[in-house]
């Protein structure tokens, strides 16, 4: 998989297929983010890269609006899946043991506020949605160069 690519979200197929690309990366220490408006699909490709992941299409994936987290135990590590969008301050996300979420894998929706906490190692996804409602994904794998 390239460093960066654009891929076009035409079915709910296409998203699946994004979310299974994904889960192929994830392993302790991944750090997600994802970006988009309210309603474009964050947390569906979220829960296709947990199902995707746990070798399953039933686990119930919901998004963490109210709860601002929710934690998914997988053999060797967890899913740390935080919405951030209602913080007001980014020293809030510690409340919520971020930072013993870095040790696993964390996906994060709204992830604007972390600001310099963003890991320097990441997948970057930007769902988009034009006026007349198709969509597309951008992803950007970032690494640091130690």
């Amino acid at each position: 998989m390239k460093d960066d690519f654009k891929i076009y979200l035409d079915t709910l197929k296409d998203t699946e297929d994004l979310g299974k690309k994904i889960a192929k990366f994830v392993k302790p220490k991944t750090f997600i983010s994802l970006r988009g408006k309210l309603g474009v699909g964050k947390t569906t490709l979220v829960r296709f890269i947990i199902n995707s992941l746990f070798n399953k299409t039933n686990i119930k994936v919901q998004s963490p609006t109210y709860s601002l987290v929710n934690v998914y135990e997988f053999n060797k590590f967890k899913i740390w899946h935080y919405d951030l969008y209602r913080l007001r301050t980014k020293k809030e996300v510690f409340e919520l043991d971020f930072d013993l979420a870095l040790s696993d894998c964390t996906i994060v929706e709204w992830p604007e506020i972390l600001g310099d906490l963003l890991p320097k190692n990441r997948i970057d996804i930007f769902i988009d949605e034009d006026c007349s409602l198709n969509r597309s994904a951008t992803v950007k794998i970032t690494r640091s160069r130690n």
